[in-house]
């Protein structure tokens, strides 16, 4: 008997496990769209970032809600302090951040989990390492990569060459990255205090961009 209730349990936990989550579309205003219609909908709200939302019965709620950009004034002072406590480094007061944030629950492309290993980690470098680097000894730019607290980091952040981070007292979480979207987010941070966040999907390369005078003055009028 207890073998047959060990086998029940068992395959409970197996269907359990296997079942799908409930995914649910909706654009802006909350109206349901199907799956395959996500792409008119971005096209038709280009201002807007894919927000993503568990819901009572565990599924995913997925809708154009979020900004695609932010701006902010803040302490840079605060915020790089905060930074150091986070990398145990030190920084200049002239460096420009770039933070790559990642969410909660993400399911960007099935590429990214509650637990980033390491196998995970260096593939994220393969790609994003040389172009760190190229951006970061051209300018005054650290580029760092910080997850949200409760996913599970694999690396042991010991090294100056490592970049990945635990969010782990929520501070850029509550703070600056306020919209949990697919693929994460980019934040920049200047000298003078002004920020720029980035909900979506994006490049390191293009997000850099963002710093010419033409670009940046389009979010921040002097």
């Amino acid at each position: 008997m207890k073998k047959v209730l060990l086998l029940i349990l068992f395959l409970t936990t197996s269907l359990s496990a296997q079942t799908p989550k409930v995914k649910y579309w909706l654009d802006p205003e909350g109206k349901e769209i199907k799956e395959k219609d996500i792409d008119i909908i971005s096209e038709q709200y280009p201002d807007n970032a894919m927000a993503y939302r568990k819901t009572i019965d565990s599924g995913i709620v997925y809708q154009f809600n979020a900004p695609k950009y932010s701006t902010y004034k803040v302490d840079y002072k605060f915020v790089k302090a905060e930074i150091e406590k986070i990398t145990n480094q030190k920084y200049s007061n002239s460096a420009i951040f770039m933070i790559k944030f990642d969410y909660l629950d993400d399911s960007c492309d099935g590429l990214f989990s509650n637990t980033i290993d390491n196998e995970k980690i260096n593939s994220i470098k393969y790609y994003d390492g040389p172009i760190k680097l190229k951006l970061e000894q051209k300018s005054n730019l650290i580029y760092l990569s910080f997850f949200e607290n409760k996913i599970i980091l694999k690396n042991k952040p010991t090294s100056k060459n490592d970049y990945f981070f635990s969010d782990q007292n929520h501070f850029f979480r509550n703070n600056l990255f306020l919209h949990p979207t697919i693929c994460g987010s980019f934040g920049l941070i200047k000298p003078n205090g002004e920020t720029l966040i980035r909900n979506g999907a994006y490049r390191i390369d293009l997000m850099f961009e963002h710093l010419t005078s033409e670009i940046w003055n389009l979010f921040f009028q002097q």
